[in-house]
């Protein structure tokens, strides 16, 4: 496994409570979504805003995929302020968006983590990430992942921030809702949730952080 931090509790005490949560949701997300084809899976974790602590979820539902021995991608697709390489201790250099720029291959932005995980950096960040995250090539990613992988999962820029979410939401077998528990307002959930349902995304569930 790569250099983690604290944040990564599927991997440094996966005895603890927050733990068994990962593994309540990892089933729950099995149960809906995966294994019904006979390719990898495509899901999309997105908020309302920033804050909600996203990053850090995917990044412990991935490891909790890996932990039961299916092969995880975890690709952040947040092209304004990319933050999953933080968590697994790794450079920021090249990632989804010299992919997308098409200055780099699919096969050397993906970095290699422990168990079956693999991670891909955002790399530089973009101001017309739409554009790109909308395009033919991301689809093509994608679909590139999904021969090799079981699982796929999505970090995003915030949904009600930008248009980025609504347009990987259309490329994915599903979303999933992320809310902080006293912060986010059910106006705005409500509203992130019309957007997917616009988009055509199927919604796996909402998940609320950080309650106690």
């Amino acid at each position: 496994m790569l250099r983690l931090n604290d944040m990564l509790i599927t991997e440094s005490n996966p005895s603890s409570y927050i733990s068994e949560s990962f593994r309540s949701l990892r089933t729950y997300i099995r149960q809906q979504v995966v294994g019904q084809k006979d390719r990898g899976t495509v899901l999309l974790l997105t908020s309302p805003e920033s804050g909600a602590g996203k990053t850090t979820m995917i990044a412990n539902i991935g490891v909790s995929f890996a932990q039961e021995g299916k092969k995880v991608a975890l690709v952040d697709c947040n092209l304004h302020k990319p933050a999953l390489h933080e968590i697994f201790g790794m450079e920021n250099t090249g990632g989804l968006s010299a992919y997308l720029r098409g200055g780099a291959s699919s096969k050397s932005i993906v970095r290699h983590g422990g168990l079956e995980l693999s991670v891909v950096p955002g790399g530089d960040s973009l101001y017309n990430a739409a554009d790109l995250l909308g395009s033919e090539r991301m689809a093509e990613l994608l679909e590139e992942l999904k021969r090799e992988y079981d699982i796929i999962l999505l970090d995003s820029a915030p949904a009600l921030y930008y248009t980025d979410a609504r347009l990987i939401a259309g490329l994915t077998d599903g979303v999933i809702l992320v809310a902080k528990h006293g912060r986010t307002k059910r106006e705005d959930l409500r509203k992130t949730k019309q957007l997917m349902e616009q988009a055509s995304a199927t919604l796996v569930g909402i998940v609320m952080n950080q309650v106690k």
